[in-house]
């Protein structure tokens, strides 16, 4: 395996890496745009443009763009985040110049006709109302709405009924045109192909696109501590308890990643064990890690009864206040990078973590390096550097707790 870049004069950056044992090549376009680039006016105008890129170009119909993919075996799909967007298209690898012609064709040339804009505006409001129905997709939209006050890192990535509401014509292509047109737009690209045969096409395809300056986001504000509640008709109490963690340009994001396995990462981990396990509080609870460019998420979530919420905080807490306290040994530092380094392996085996990879190194590292080197960074943590990092994280005067369903009357701690 091989990973090469080079950039266009326009300011495009072409990353690949040749995997020889691969029959299949996975091609990306990645634009730094996301929620958190928004305002209250256009909360999730990003996403509603990745769901426009497939709803026809200059050349192509919405049909005729499922039709050329599929017709040679391939998938073609988008996603949005807080920090990125990036549609990306799969196939055999002698089907690469249909990739290549699909996605610049999307990204140079959607109409966002007006019938397909009105006809997206309504399923982009019911995913809205699925998310409102699924209560930890609920939650975690309350939880960061909560922690970020106000900040956009917080808002909702597919944005509000409001907001969605009102987007026209004018404002999405104006939009398009203003954020998704700027240096900082990379593509990727994976698959036993030659780098120099990836760069002449896609140099071909886009260098000739006029590019403006590189967009900057607002730095995020300082996280709101504090206890939110919102009571739903549900059958459970849902919460989730957050703390600022490391942003994914921190040295430390390794050590981060095994602090989270030992604390709720696993159904090993002392959460899961404690809460679930021992106790039978609780049928989902775990930690999770989010980082972005400069700011980071650790957060515990569990899914419990009204009349075990008290338990569960008290038994989380007592989690976090142990590990804190240097309770990692270096048994459960050794055991968490085995658990890190075999879930890397395994995504190894998946062209698009490959792909992402190589999109997140650009993007946000400077770094030309290939994903198996992850693994050398997880070995290269240290016992120390984990109990120093969770020393300075897991305290619970640094937590904020959001909670959503069937709740307790009275007031909730952590």
């Amino acid at each position: 395996m091989s990973v090469a870049r080079s950039v266009l004069e326009n300011g495009v950056a072409i990353v690949t890496e040749r995997v020889p044992y691969l029959r299949s090549a996975t091609a990306g376009i990645w634009a730094p745009v996301g929620s958190r680039a928004e305002g209250r006016a256009d909360s999730g105008i990003a996403h509603f443009i990745e769901h426009m890129l497939f709803k026809g170009t200059a050349r192509r119909k919405a049909v005729d763009i499922s039709r050329a993919i599929e017709s040679v075996g391939g998938t073609m799909n988008a996603y949005t985040s807080r920090e990125f967007t990036y549609f990306y298209a799969k196939a055999m690898e002698k089907d690469f110049p249909l990739l290549v012609d699909l996605l610049s064709d999307i990204y140079r040339n959607s109409v966002f006709e007006e019938t397909e804009l009105a006809r997206e505006k309504g399923v982009i409001l019911q995913e809205i109302l699925m998310v409102d129905d699924t209560p930890e997709e609920f939650l975690s939209d309350f939880f960061n709405l909560s922690y970020w006050g106000g900040h956009p890192l917080g808002s909702p990535v597919q944005g509000t009924a409001e907001s969605v509401g009102r987007f026209d014509r004018r404002t999405v292509v104006e939009y398009f045109a203003d954020r998704f047109r700027r240096r900082g737009i990379v593509v990727t690209v994976v698959g036993n192909l030659p780098h120099e045969a990836v760069v002449s096409a896609v140099r071909e395809a886009l260098e000739s696109l006029d590019l403006g300056e590189p967009l900057g986001v607002r730095p995020p504000t300082p996280p709101v501590r504090g206890t939110f509640l919102k009571r739903k008709e549900l059958e459970q109490a849902h919460l989730c308890i957050g703390a600022p963690g490391v942003s994914r340009r921190d040295d430390r994001v390794f050590a981060l990643d095994v602090v989270n396995a030992v604390l709720g990462g696993s159904t090993s981990s002392r959460l899961f064990q404690q809460v679930r396990e021992e106790r039978g509080l609780a049928y989902s609870v775990g930690s999770t890690v989010s980082v972005y460019a400069d700011a980071g998420i650790l957060e515990i979530y569990a899914g419990t009864g009204r009349e075990h919420v008290e338990e569960v905080l008290e038994v989380a807490g007592a989690v976090v206040d142990s590990l804190g306290d240097g309770g990692i040994t270096d048994d459960d530092v050794a055991f968490a990078k085995e658990l890190i380094k075999g879930n890397t392996l395994l995504s190894l085996e998946n062209t698009m973590y490959r792909m992402s990879h190589l999109a997140m190194n650009e993007m946000f590292l400077d770094r030309l390096e290939p994903p198996e080197e992850v693994l050398a960074r997880v070995e290269a943590v240290t016992p120390a550097q984990v109990r120093e990092l969770a020393a300075e994280l897991l305290r619970r005067d640094r937590f904020t707790l959001a909670a959503v369903g069937d709740l307790p009357e009275g007031e909730l701690r952590f």
